[in-house]
C-alpha cells in the first residue's frame, strides 16, 4: 500500500514493506534508465540540473560499526549547473570511503565513460586554525562537453566507531529531483532513534533478514525559486536526523538516550585533565587573594587566560572531543575551543569557583537545537560559570572579548551544560539592539564646485564590534584602509587620515576617527547642486517579490544604527529643497529619516535604523520587503540647493 502525503511544493510517498535494496534497477525505467526523455517534463522545464537519484543507505551493525552506501545521479543541462558533476567525501581514522565508482551518460543514456583513478584527488582536511588533524577528503570530478549528460557516483562509506549518524534531506538543492530516499536498517531487536523536521511524516518499517528497516522517500519534488528560501533548504525540505543509542567511539563508550547521560559521557571525558602545576595554582590563588566580588575575580582570571592562551586545534580521534590538560595548555600556551574552556574551568577551580563546559552550535541562527532529540548537535565549547544570582558565560578562544559576553555566534539558543551529574540542556542569552549599537557623528563642509571635507567618528557596541574588530585584526594596513574607504558611501574619497580605539583592549565598544575629502559629493546643474545627505549608511538592496517564501529572514543580532550629519553649506547658496520625514514602524523593527534646517548655512539629517529580532517568519515576508524597500527609497532622497 502507498500512502501519499502533499509536502510544501512536492509529493512525499511512504511504501510500506519497501526493499532493503535501495539500487533496484526499476526506481526509474523506460528504455535507457538516464535518458534525459524519462525526467518528467515539469521537473526538466527550464533546469539547469535534476537530481535522477539521491538514494542513501545506513545499516548499523552494532555498538561502533555502520556501512553507508550513496547512489547519486544528476542531469546537467546547463554550463553553469557543471560542479553538479562533483563530490566531496570527508573520512578519518574512524572511516572510510570505499568502491566509489561513477559514470557519464550521455542525452539518450548510453555511457561514455566511467571515473578513473585521475578524476579523483585525495588530499589532508585541514582547518586554517589547525595544528593537525587526521581527516582527510576525496574529491571526484566528471564533466562532458556535450549537453545535455549525465553523471552517475557510487560509493560506500565505512564507520568503525562513531557519535554521529548521517542526516537526510529531500533535497539538497533548489534543483528538481526524481526521487531521494533513506534507508536505514537497525538489529532486529533495536528501534531506531529517529526526528523529522515534519510531525506529519513517518518512515514505512519492514523486516528483512534479522534487520529492521526504516524508510523515507520522496518524489518529484519541482524546482525551487531561489529567493524562496534564501540558502536554508532545510525550510523547504523534509529533514531526518539520526542517532544511535549506546555508542562506541574509540574505546569510549557512551549512552545518548538522554541529555542528561550524554552530557555525563562528555564530563567524564574532563576527568583527570584540570589539574594546574603547583606554581601556576599558587600563582593564580595569588592574583585574587584579596578579591571578594565573585565576578571581579572572573574578569580577573577570565583576562590572566586571554593573555596567556591563543586558538590552535588538534582534531585526532577523540581528541574531537577530549580536551587536553590543563597543565598542557598552561606550558604551551595554546588550544582548541574544548581545551581553551577546560582550562579556564581549572583555573577557576584555583579560585574557588566552579564552572562548567558548554557544548554549542555556533554559527548562523539557521541551525535549530532539537531538545526533544538527544544527539550531536554542537561544534563548538564555551564555559558557563553559574552563581547565585546570575551565570557568566566566557568564550575562551578570542584574546579580546569582554567577560561575560558572547557573540552572535553563540547567542540567542539552547545548549548543553557538562556537570558530574550529567548533561543540562541551558539558554545562552540574547541582546537588544541597543547593546548591538552603532553610531556615527559626522561634520561635512560642502563647497560650491560639489566638494566635501568630512569628519566622522564612529562607536561600534556589542556584536557589531565583533565585525571590526575582525576586520581589523586579521587584516593588513592596506586591507584595513580599504574597509574604511568603504564605509563612506561614494566613490572619490581620499582619507587623509584614521585611528581607530579600543581594537586591542578588553573595551566593550570599538571606534574609529576620520577625516577624508570627496570630490564631486554633490552634482551641480545650472544654478543648483544636489547631493544625498545620507553620506554612510545607504541601502539599495530591494528585497525580491516572492510569491511563496519558505524560509524565515534571520539576522545574526537586533541592532540599532544611528547617524547624524551636520552639512555645512557653501557660501551664495540657499535650501531649496528637503526631503520628507519618514518614520516606518513595523512588527520588527523601525525606520527615522529626517532631514531638517538648523540654520541658512546648516543642515541637520538624522538615521535610525533599528531591527528587534533575530528572524522574521516567513508569513511576513511582504511586510519585511515593504519595510526595506521604502528604506532604500528614503537612502535615495536628495536636498537641492539653489544659487541666490
Amino acid at each position: 500500500m502507498k500512502i501519499a502525503v502533499l509536502l510544501l511544493t512536492g509529493i512525499f510517498f511512504f511504501i510500506s514493506g519497501s526493499s532493503s535494496k535501495i539500487f533496484s534497477k526499476d526506481k526509474i525505467s523506460s528504455g535507457n534508465k538516464y535518458d534525459v526523455k524519462n525526467i518528467p517534463a515539469n521537473l526538466s522545464k527550464d533546469a539547469g540540473a535534476v537530481v535522477r537519484e539521491d538514494l542513501k543507505r545506513f545499516e548499523v551493525d552494532g555498538e561502533s560499526k555502520a556501512v553507508e552506501k550513496i547512489k547519486y545521479v544528476v542531469t546537467i543541462f546547463k554550463k553553469s549547473k557543471q560542479d553538479e558533476g562533483k563530490i566531496y567525501l570527508w573520512y578519518d581514522k574512524f572511516s572510510d570511503v570505499e568502491d566509489l565508482e561513477g559514470k557519464i551518460y550521455d542525452a539518450d543514456g548510453n555511457e561514455v565513460r566511467e571515473l578513473e583513478d585521475s578524476d579523483i584527488k585525495d588530499y589532508p582536511a585541514f582547518s586554517n586554525y589547525s595544528l593537525y588533524e587526521d581527516n582527510r577528503i576525496k574529491i571526484a570530478e566528471l564533466y562532458y562537453d556535450k549537453f545535455p549528460y549525465t553523471v552517475e557516483f557510487d560509493y560506500e562509506k565505512s564507520h568503525d566507531g562513531f557519535i554521529s549518524w548521517p542526516s537526510w534531506s529531500s533535497r539538497a538543492s533548489v534543483d528538481p529531483v526524481e526521487i531521494s530516499s533513506f534507508e536505514v536498517s537497525v538489529p532486529g531487536d533495536d528501534s531506531l532513534r529517529y526526528w523529522c523536521s515534519q510531525d506529519s511524516v513517518k518512515p514505512s518499517i519492514s523486516f528483512d533478514d534479522g534487520k529492521k528497516n526504516y524508510t523515507w522517500e520522496a518524489v518529484n519534488l519541482p524546482k525551487l525559486p531561489e529567493d524562496a528560501v534564501e540558502n536554508a533548504l532545510e525550510d523547504a525540505a523534509v529533514v531526518v536526523r539520526i542517532a544511535p543509542g549506546k555508542f562506541d567511539f574509540d574505546g569510549f563508550v557512551g549512552d545518548m538516550s538522554s541529555w542528561k547521560s550524554l552530557g555525563k559521557w562528555g564530563y567524564d571525558l574532563t576527568i583527570g585533565k584540570n589539574e594546574l602545576p603547583d606554581s601556576a595554582a599558587a600563582n593564580i590563588k595569588a592574583m585574587v587573594k584579596d578579591e571578594k566580588d565573585a565576578h571581579q575575580k572572573i574578569r580577573t582570571l577570565y583576562k590572566y587566560m586571554q593573555s596567556r592562551t591563543r586558538y590552535v586545534s588538534v582534531q585526532l580521534g577523540i581528541g574531537g572531543w577530549q580536551p587536553f590538560d590543563a597543565s598542557y595548555v598552561n606550558e604551551r600556551g595554546y588550544g582548541d575551543c574544548k581545551a581553551l574552556s577546560n582550562y579556564m574551568i581549572s583555573i577557576l577551580k584555583q579560585a574557588g569557583i566552579t564552572a562548567y563546559a558548554v557544548w554549542i552550535r555556533s554559527g548562523s541562527h539557521r541551525y535549530n537545537f532539537i531538545k526533544e532529540f538527544p544527539s550531536d548537535q554542537f561544534n563548538h565549547v564555551i564555559v558557563a560559570v553559574p552563581l547565585k544570582k546570575d551565570t557568566v558565560w566566557l568564550e575562551c578562544t578570542s584574546q579580546t572579548m569582554q567577560c561575560g559576553r558572547l557573540g552572535w555566534f553563540t547567542e540567542n539558543r539552547n545548549a548543553l551544560m557538562l556537570t558530574p551529574e550529567g548533561g543540562v540542556v541551558v539558554r545562552t542569552p540574547s541582546s537588544l539592539p541597543e547593546q548591538n549599537m552603532q553610531q556615527r557623528k559626522a561634520k561635512v563642509n560642502l563647497n560650491s564646485f560639489g566638494w566635501a571635507d568630512i569628519d566622522v567618528t564612529t562607536s561600534w557596541k556589542g556584536d557589531q564590534q565583533d565585525r571590526v574588530r575582525e576586520s581589523v585584526l586579521e587584516s593588513s594596513p592596506e586591507e584595513t584602509k580599504r574597509w574604511v574607504l568603504s564605509l563612506i558611501s561614494a566613490p572619490n574619497l581620499k582619507l587623509k587620515n584614521y585611528s581607530f580605539e579600543g581594537v586591542m583592549e578588553h573595551n566593550p565598544e570599538v571606534s574609529l576617527k576620520l577625516d577624508a575629502e570627496l570630490k564631486n559629493y554633490a552634482t551641480l546643474s545650472g544654478k543648483r547642486i544636489f547631493f544625498k545627505p545620507n553620506l554612510m549608511e545607504r541601502r539599495t538592496y530591494v528585497p525580491p517579490d516572492v510569491e511563496n517564501r519558505l524560509s524565515p529572514v534571520r539576522f545574526n543580532y537586533p541592532y540599532y544604527d544611528v547617524d547624524s550629519v551636520n552639512y555645512t553649506l557653501p557660501e551664495g547658496y540657499a535650501i531649496e529643497f528637503l526631503p520628507n520625514e519618514v518614520n516606518i514602524e513595523s512588527s520588527f523593527g523601525s525606520f527615522i529619516s529626517i532631514t531638517e534646517k538648523i540654520s541658512g548655512k546648516e543642515i541637520l539629517f538624522v538615521r535610525q535604523l533599528k531591527v528587534k529580532v533575530y528572524s522574521i517568519p516567513a508569513e511576513n515576508y511582504s511586510e519585511y520587503k515593504d519595510f526595506f524597500s521604502n528604506v532604500v527609497k528614503a537612502d535615495r532622497a536628495q536636498v537641492v540647493l539653489v544659487e541666490k
